[in-house]
């Protein structure tokens, strides 16, 4: 089966200009890890997950958080959060976004996303965003047939 046919085709998306509380707020609404990053065009420039909201948060601590003494209190990471909070999604994203297309097989979609630990991606086609996959779909469509 082709990833257009597992896809969801909900655009939900943000411009680069948008606030990280705007891209929480969406995030929350759809209750979803992630959301791609568009232009005007609808292109991919980039995606924006809860781990890199955390990362505007705190800087230089993402990749300790499996210890929690790395972590600061919980007041200090609020007033982080806060000032992080009116930052452009722009400056926080992923810049290279994996893709895949409409066209790709649902094992190879699987794979990739297996491969780069991604919950999400964005489905393009003719580089224009045309919907998401979610890894779990995925597994569950493979597991299912």
């Amino acid at each position: 089966m082709l990833v257009g046919d597992l896809m969801d085709r909900d655009l939900t998306s943000l411009g680069e200009d948008a606030t990280l509380m705007e891209a929480i707020e969406v995030l929350s609404r759809h209750r979803i890890p992630g959301l791609p990053i568009v232009d005007a065009e609808g292109r991919v420039v980039g995606f924006l997950s809860e781990k890199d909201i955390v990362r505007a948060a705190l800087p230089g601590y993402i990749d300790l958080l499996e210890d929690p003494s790395y972590v600061p209190d919980m007041g200090q990471f609020k007033v982080r959060m806060k000032r992080a909070s009116m930052d452009s999604v722009g400056r926080h994203m992923t810049k290279e976004v994996v893709c895949l297309s409409t066209e790709d097989s649902d094992f190879h979609a699987a794979l990739i996303m297996i491969k780069k630990n991604l919950k999400r991606a964005p489905v393009v086609k003719e580089g224009i965003l045309v919907g998401v996959v979610n890894r779990a779909d995925i597994i569950e469509h493979l597991m299912s047939e």
